[in-house]
């Protein structure tokens, strides 16, 4: 009969470790000092992004204040009518002076006849809402000189293409076309006129010694 002999000694055997009270506590209480931490950083990040969008509408309505004051003390201007109005006169001034122009360019005044022709020619023509204030011819027609007045300027061009078609105004030209308000005193407070003065000179009229005057 045979014996066995054990000689495993438990001391020997391979033990499990177990986490005592004291180490789960500690490690519990660390997870809760971290989620701490971060709910802490959390708040204060809140915090922080509050009072940014603070700031931010703060700084939004005091921009929107200082627009609304700016709209208070600068309104808009209202659309000018006497500027519109200065600019069609200057408008119809230019086409006048473009159509006065190509009428005068156009002429070649001219004649041996002496200075009634002339006369009756300028009298014959009449425009409404045109009259001459003054009439010189001089040199056998040669030097003319024209001034008048104009309740609005496209009755000038209108004026100086009827001219045209006078015998004795054939190849006519004339160098010096000016327009423009009459003077006044603007010292005694005169209102300023509602009509165009004009003049028109031919290139030997100022030259002329002895030009013939017709008021």
């Amino acid at each position: 009969m045979s014996q066995q002999i054990n000689l495993f000694n438990p001391i020997f055997r391979k033990q499990k470790k177990y986490f005592s009270s004291v180490t789960m506590l500690q490690s519990l209480g660390l997870i809760c000092l971290g989620c701490a931490l971060l709910a802490a950083d959390a708040a204060y990040r809140m915090r922080s992004l509050k009072a940014q969008a603070a700031a931010t509408d703060a700084l939004l309505v005091n921009k929107q204040q200082r627009l609304a004051d700016a709209k208070v003390q600068y309104p808009p201007r209202p659309k000018s009518t006497t500027l519109s109005a200065e600019i069609t006169t200057a408008q119809n001034e230019l086409t006048m002076l473009s159509e006065a122009a190509d009428t005068v360019q156009r002429g070649g005044f001219g004649d041996t006849r002496g200075f009634s022709p002339y006369f009756r020619a300028f009298a014959r023509q009449k425009v409404d809402g045109l009259w001459l204030t003054e009439l010189r011819v001089a040199g056998s027609g040669n030097a003319i000189g024209v001034q008048g007045n104009a309740l609005n300027a496209e009755l000038v061009p209108q004026y100086l293409q009827r001219l045209a078609r006078e015998p004795v105004m054939k190849g006519a030209t004339f160098s010096t076309l000016e327009i423009g308000t009459p003077e006044t005193d603007k010292s005694a407070g005169a209102a300023t006129p509602r009509y165009l003065s004009f003049s028109l000179q031919s290139s030997l009229a100022t030259a002329a010694a002895a030009p013939e005057v017709v008021k």
